[in-house]
């Protein structure tokens, strides 16, 4: 055996132990990305919602993931279409929980919200919804929480805003009971503050959304009521097309209508029909604030489009989860480190957590003017 061989194997040992190290210490630099889920209607009529929740989600997982991830993890959002559907959302949630997400980012109407609860606090899996507003879902200590005011206020705040401001008394209401937890939840809120408001309401209209539904005998039995202001509560689209048949009446009542149609479809489906349609929400699409300006640019370059309240929401949603995950990076003990945040600054406004995850914000009238929302101060 000549000495170069007999110094090669003196070294081999050394140099096993030295790729062994470097192959663990690379193995442990290569950390599994933090999962989270989204979960919302991204087919069907309330698309307009669920898609724009996605984008606003999927641009600040982006930007966490370029700013180094969280505790040095990237993370991962996986996407999952509840269609609007009790059966769809079910599985679409035990779908995120057999693919092991730390936290959820949704659903994004209350009807869903309210179907999947029961799913999320048997797996104690945090949720955290950008827009469902219904106070079913208020004051509980669960796993559900989020970044938008309970409907209630907004109910109250146009009750009173109609009455005293605009001296509107006499309503009529048409609302979407495939949406039944927000919908019936924001007429009887809206019809308890208008009763102490001085107010009444002279016909209440459910429908059930569909592409089928014949609006204008609606539009017909709520104007024979003689309503000094009619209030629509569905999706943009139903929305727009409920006040594309009161018009057609030729009918000039004040048009008033939930947070949950403030989306563009609203504008491009009613047209000059919901010119003057006003609603109370958590979104001012003519913000300056320095914060939202920033998110709005960089949406517009990576989406080519304006975000709507729902992009907005969502975003917000995704930024609170991840500062709930700095101080906490795993399921166990995430809800109390989201809670233990109290406050958090939003894109447009500060929200206050209380300690059942439930938000208070500032809210903003806004009115349609021109084919635009418009806040009035």
């Amino acid at each position: 055996m000549t000495c170069r061989m007999i110094r090669f194997l003196r070294l081999l040992p050394a140099a096993i132990l030295v790729i062994g190290l470097s192959l663990s210490l690379m193995s442990c630099s290569e950390e599994p990305p933090l999962k989270i889920g989204f979960v919302g209607g991204l087919t069907g009529r309330v698309a307009d919602l669920g898609v724009a929740g996605r984008d606003g989600a999927i641009l600040a997982v982006e930007e966490i993931n370029r700013s180094g991830g969280i505790a040095g993890r990237q993370v991962e959002m996986i996407i999952k279409d509840d269609q609007q559907d009790v059966e769809s959302a079910k599985q679409a949630i035990r779908e995120l929980i057999q693919e092991d997400v730390i936290a959820i980012i949704g659903p994004m109407t209350s009807s869903m919200a309210v179907v999947i609860q029961p799913l999320i606090n048997l797996s104690q899996i945090v949720t955290v919804s950008p827009t469902a507003k219904t106070d079913q879902l208020s004051g509980q200590d669960d796993f559900f929480l989020r970044v938008t005011t309970p409907l209630s206020r907004n109910a109250e705040q146009i009750a009173a805003h109609a009455v005293h401001n605009l001296q509107l008394k006499k309503f009529a209401v048409a609302y979407d009971v495939s949406n039944r937890a927000f919908t019936e939840t924001w007429f009887n809120y809206f019809k308890q503050a208008l009763l102490v408001n001085g107010g009444q309401i002279t016909i209440a209209e459910e429908f059930v959304s569909q592409p089928d539904v014949a609006f204008l005998p609606i539009a017909e039995r709520m104007l024979a009521t003689k309503p000094e202001g009619v209030l629509l509560l569905s999706n943009a689209i139903d929305t727009a097309l409920l006040a594309q048949q009161i018009r057609k009446l030729e009918s000039n009542v004040t048009l008033f209508s939930s947070e949950w149609a403030s989306t563009t479809d609203l504008l491009s489906f009613g047209g000059r029909a919901v010119n003057g349609m006003a609603s109370f929400h958590s979104f001012n699409a003519n913000s300056q604030e320095v914060r939202y300006l920033s998110f709005k640019e960089k949406f517009i370059k990576r989406f080519g489009s304006a975000p709507s309240f729902a992009t907005s929401l969502a975003y917000d949603a995704a930024s609170f989860l991840f500062a709930g995950l700095e101080k906490n990076p795993s399921r166990n003990g995430l809800k109390e480190a989201l809670l233990s945040l109290g406050s958090f600054p939003g894109l447009q406004s500060e929200m206050t957590v209380d300690k059942y995850g439930d938000v208070e914000r500032k809210l903003f009238l806004t009115v349609i003017d021109n084919g635009q929302f418009e806040v009035v101060e």
